[in-house]
């Protein structure tokens, strides 16, 4: 399990890094509510995961940008009369490419680790291809509405129904972003 000053460095660079590049035109930041529909094996110990998050995107080339995400994640243990399986809490942060296929409609993939905050947890690698359409407000800013599989890896000691190296799930995240 990390420590304290490994979650906070991590959760710093997150928030800092997109004020570092700001010089980059056309960069955004956005923070948003997420959902976490577990699938497969996952879907035996957890019915529903929730959280929040931050996205900034920085434009690397015509159509491409280089992503940076953070953020909490609690997927709620099931629950019944003779078992109560344990909430899996975690801080995913992941970093990867996306695609501008339009002025509006995106595809990405990224990778990264998802920190646990439970004790006896250990941290899990992170892969997560996803599609998503933004949507323009007034005064520049966009909602963004994103879909994507995400699956962590590793191997999770404390739980023992699931046994399984791969806790998959559908994400559904609603982000409001600010230009830079």
């Amino acid at each position: 399990m990390f420590n304290l000053k490994t979650i906070v460095t991590s959760i710093a660079i997150l928030f800092f890094l997109p004020l570092a590049l700001k010089a980059q035109s056309n960069s955004t930041i956005g923070f948003g509510a997420e959902i976490g529909l577990p699938s497969g094996n996952f879907s035996g110990i957890s019915g529903i995961g929730v959280g929040a998050s931050v996205k900034a995107d920085f434009p690397i080339a015509e159509n491409f940008a280089l992503t940076v995400n953070g953020g909490f994640m609690n997927f709620f243990g099931k629950r019944n009369q003779i078992f109560k399986i344990q909430d899996l809490t975690y801080l995913p942060v992941k970093a990867g490419l996306k695609y501008q296929f339009g002025e509006s409609f995106y595809a990405e993939g990224q990778v990264g680790a998802a920190l646990p905050l439970n004790n006896g947890q250990k941290t899990l690698f992170v892969w997560s291809p996803g599609i998503g359409n933004q949507f323009k407000l007034s005064g520049g800013n966009k909602l963004d509405f994103g879909i994507r599989y995400e699956a962590w890896t590793g191997k999770n000691d404390v739980v023992v129904i699931n046994k399984s190296n791969t806790k998959g799930f559908v994400g559904i995240r609603f982000i409001y972003v600010f230009n830079l």
